[in-house]
């Protein structure tokens, strides 16, 4: 079940002070971030493990002025459904990604990634390497 993020202490809203979306995909509810103009060039920030949207906080209070900030929980994390049953599997993680991608039709993406965000993001790029046109790759790997 996910948790509804005006459930979050008031500590934790003070920095982190927007109303995310839902989104089902393979295993259940992905919470996300889109913030900032519809309009605007899209920055796609995608966490590590154990980490969620949190993370990003700074990047979205930033540049959500000027870009269309996208910031998702992987499944078992964050704001999103955590299902005990579920495979929990890079590639798992990959497709969601991607159903993301798709829903919103993201087109000339800067995508940010960090930790196990690396392999999730990079897994997505490769499959749709016309829709991405930046990377920023911190502490985590670049692969196809």
């Amino acid at each position: 079940m996910v948790t509804e993020a005006s459930a979050l202490p008031s500590e934790v809203r003070a920095v982190y002070p927007w109303t995310g979306h839902l989104l089902d995909v393979n295993g259940g509810r992905m919470h996300y971030l889109d913030e900032g103009p519809r309009d605007g060039p899209v920055m796609l920030c995608v966490h590590g493990n154990p980490t969620w949207s949190f993370y990003w906080r700074e990047i979205v209070a930033h540049y959500s002025d000027r870009y269309r900030v996208i910031v998702p929980d992987h499944v078992g994390c964050g704001l999103s459904d955590k299902p005990q049953e579920w495979d929990y599997r890079l590639a798992q993680h990959v497709a969601n990604l991607q159903m993301l991608v798709d829903h919103l039709d993201l087109q000339d993406i800067t995508m940010v990634v960090h930790d196990w965000g690396g392999a999730i993001g990079m897994g997505v790029a490769t499959r749709y390497p016309g829709r991405f046109a930046r990377f920023v790759v911190t502490n985590t790997a670049a692969f196809l």
